[in-house]
């Protein structure tokens, strides 16, 4: 019994109940199969008449017959249990995972994330609908049979009842001294899973720079050690199966030898002497399924760790806020200070600027000047470690997370495309949109006639992460997606990266058309995209060291004027 899988048990109370009492019929029907087979022979015995032997066997047969409607109404009940194991766990886990949000998903790898809520999962739905039933069952059935036994001979009960207590305790000697960490098996399988996920990932860089036998041989080398601690938690578990089996067959020897020879020298009569044999064997029954599920409480017991630290894991961003949406949107930073780790440097330190209603800003700099993490604490994926953000003049901290996202759209130069239809691809932004509007906004992002000349047109499916479209289109349908959303608040964040110097012209001329009525952060490396800005901030090591115009930052001396020389020298 495992106490924190225990606490996650309570969306199967009512199905596990139904489990163990069904499964406590079933051991009734064995043993009043046991009992009529009994009977039956005893009449044979004593040379009764055909008729009283015929009607014990028709009693073993109805006892067999009702014991396999049993059966069937507790694999039901199991399977139940199964359903509302992986239905409840697995949308907690994901509610949880929502909750923590990307912060979260940055630090832990995809395959470890995957293999908690997957296997994991699985592990969980077998302990509870298997073992655990089993070891309710092994406790009532056996007491249950050795209480029968008693009625009948206290003394085969006695030995009987030893058997069961001498099984017990080798088992649990067993599991103090030989079971290995319970999460030794699921560290490895979380580990391999990560690094296999990551090279299917990546399987075309790793072609491109040769590297896919280096890879191969890496992983390898995890398999074989997934392979090494299962191969070891295996030998020891067929083990203590061994061990288990010796144990019940020795207790049901010790009774028929018993009385055995009590028999012989007249203590007993055959009638006892068969009923202690036949409820000797369905005292041990229990024991033997309880042993044959003993695996799954072992994968359980390895798996409840990193599924308990994921629910306990406590969010960075607090949805609390109940504040309406403000009636404006202007947008204003004020001293705010982050860094993505507690002993890193800060991203941006004590930042302050202002965007009025309408406003196009652009943001510039070198490289890890934190640019893009402006527009991440704009849409609250991470919280300030000081300062504050308002838009319209109320703290963003105020508002709900859906109200504040709703205000914003946002095209990234991290372009993601889910695997589906283009359709499905853009209605993520607006999932009630008519057709016109969202061929309004394909045509925007200047993409239309490459989707009408598709034979599926906007049925075309894309594949995963949009694998069957060119860098240049992923983008440009990431740009009709925000368009769509149409929300007062645009940021573009590297937004014509991968398109085309053509396409480039001619996006940027829309979204310059459709900033004009919105509030917008433009966040560029290349210089010729913000040129038309109402104003340019330039960060360095997270402050802004420049402020102004395209033309009156180009004739000063300062870092714009020197992004300008290095990429006039570049081209």
């Amino acid at each position: 019994m495992n106490r924190p899988i225990l606490a996650l048990a309570t969306h199967v109370t009512r199905s596990l109940v139904t489990g163990i009492v069904l499964g406590t019929a079933v051991v009734a029907s064995y043993v009043a199969q046991g009992l009529a087979l009994t009977f039956a022979l005893a009449a044979t015995f004593q040379q009764r008449g055909f008729r009283q032997i015929f009607l014990w066997i028709a009693a073993a047969a109805a006892a067999a017959a009702i014991r396999a409607v049993l059966l069937w109404l507790s694999e039901l009940a199991a399977q139940e249990i199964s359903r509302k194991t992986k239905e409840r766990v697995r949308q907690r886990l994901l509610d949880k995972l929502v909750q923590l949000g990307p912060g979260h998903l940055i630090r832990h790898q995809t395959g470890d994330l995957q293999a908690t809520i997957v296997a994991g999962v699985e592990a969980l739905e077998a302990y509870y609908s298997r073992y655990l039933p089993a070891i309710f069952v092994a406790w009532i059935g056996c007491s249950g049979v050795v209480l029968c036994l008693l009625i009948v001979d206290w003394k085969s009960a006695v030995c009987l009842g030893a058997s069961i207590v001498i099984l017990v305790l080798a088992n649990q000697a067993w599991l103090r001294w030989r079971m290995p960490s319970s999460s030794g098996v699921f560290a490895a399988l979380g580990a391999f899973n990560a690094y296999f996920l990551d090279s299917l990932q990546g399987i075309v860089t790793l072609k491109l720079f040769d590297a896919a036998e280096r890879r191969r041989r890496s992983l390898a080398e995890r398999a074989s050690i997934l392979r090494r601690e299962s191969m070891t938690s295996l030998s020891l578990t067929l083990m203590r199966s061994g061990i288990t089996g010796f144990l019940s067959l020795g207790g049901v020897a010790a009774v028929l030898s018993l009385n055995a020879w009590r028999a012989a020298s007249g203590q007993v009569t055959p009638t006892v002497l068969f009923m202690t044999l036949m409820l000797a064997r369905e005292a041990f029954r229990p024991l033997d399924r309880l042993e044959n599920a003993f695996h799954t409480a072992w994968s359980a017991s390895g798996a409840v760790g990193p599924i308990l630290d994921l629910l306990a894991e406590q969010p960075a961003i607090h949805d609390g806020g109940t504040h309406p949406r403000p009636g404006r949107t202007d947008v204003a930073f004020e001293r705010v200070t982050f860094r993505y780790e507690a002993t890193s440097e800060p991203a941006l330190r004590d930042l302050s600027f202002h965007i009025d209603q309408g406003e196009t800003i652009a943001v510039v700099g070198r490289s890890g000047a934190g640019k893009t993490t402006l527009a991440a604490l704009l849409l609250r994926l991470f919280d300030p470690e000081a300062g504050t953000i308002r838009i319209g003049g109320l703290d963003i901290r105020q508002m709900a997370l859906d109200d504040l996202r709703s205000l914003v759209s946002v095209v990234s130069q991290d372009t993601f495309l889910f695997h589906g239809t283009i359709e499905d691809n853009l209605r993520i932004a607006k999932p009630s949109a008519t057709r016109e509007e969202i061929e309004a906004a394909v045509k925007a992002a200047h993409i239309d006639h490459f989707i009408q000349s598709l034979p599926k047109g906007y049925a075309t499916e894309i594949g995963e992460r949009g694998a069957q479209l060119s860098g240049g289109q992923r983008q440009r349908i990431a740009i009709a997606r925000a368009l769509l959303k149409n929300a007062p608040i645009l940021i573009l964040d590297e937004a014509t990266s991968n398109v085309d110097p053509a396409s480039e012209a001619a996006i940027m001329d829309e979204l310059a058309a459709l900033a004009r009525s919105r509030t917008t952060l433009v966040i560029a490396h290349r210089l010729s995209n913000v040129v038309d800005a109402d104003r340019i901030l330039v960060l360095d090591q997270g402050i802004v060291v420049e402020s102004g115009s395209h033309d009156e930052l180009s004739r000063r001396t300062g870092l714009y004027a020197q992004l300008i020389q290095m990429q006039e020298e570049a081209a």
